[in-house]
């Protein structure tokens, strides 16, 4: 009689187990993502290994640096970045904004032409703040759009992503942004 009570247990634990297991979301494919953070302009926000503060959004219709000027639907986001834990390595690799289905990754073409220009790929330190700029070049129609901007240091899953909604409509829009050096952050 003995063997009744604790193959009723074992059954039991059985049981609880696959519960727990089927409430988990997405089991294991949770381990490969990154942990977001989130956001909205202003507003300071660390990650495990990653410090941003975005200052301003604003949509242009061309942008230009010393050596280089380019046309079109262009979104530049002023910004802050630092590392908070270590510094090696600790550069804006991951840039994207999603709008719908579609995915942007941030501009490459203003450093192509002029040396520290933008944010994109600049070594972050930790307590130092960086102060710059990052562009992403859209299609016209992007008018009223709601989209997500996120921002890390790697597609890394054991890091944060910064994650920034951004409502289009609601953004400035000049004619023309010079893109400023990177910078020292003020203090």
């Amino acid at each position: 009689m003995t063997r009744w009570p604790a193959a009723l247990a074992a059954l039991a634990l059985l049981v609880g187990a696959w519960f727990v297991a089927r409430a988990t979301p997405d089991g294991e494919a949770r381990l490969a993502e990154q942990f977001p953070v989130a956001a909205e302009v202003g507003q300071k926000v660390e990650g495990r290994n990653i410090g941003i503060t975005i200052d301003h959004l604003t949509l242009a219709d061309r942008l230009r640096t010393d050596r280089w000027q380019a046309e079109g639907t262009w979104l530049v986001v002023d910004l802050d970045a630092w590392a908070v834990l270590t510094e090696s390595p600790a550069a804006l690799q991951s840039l994207t904004l999603q709008i719908g289905e579609r995915t942007y990754t941030a501009s490459e073409r203003p450093d192509a032409a002029t040396t520290n220009s933008t944010l994109r790929r600049a070594g972050l330190y930790v307590q130092h703040p960086r102060s710059g700029t990052v562009v992403f070049e859209l299609p016209d129609d992007v008018g009223e759009a709601r989209g997500i901007l996120r921002l890390s240091l790697f597609d890394d899953p054991a890091d944060s992503v910064i994650e920034v909604p951004i409502d289009f409509g609601a953004l400035d829009h000049e004619a023309e942004i010079a893109l400023p050096a990177v910078e020292w952050a003020a203090p």
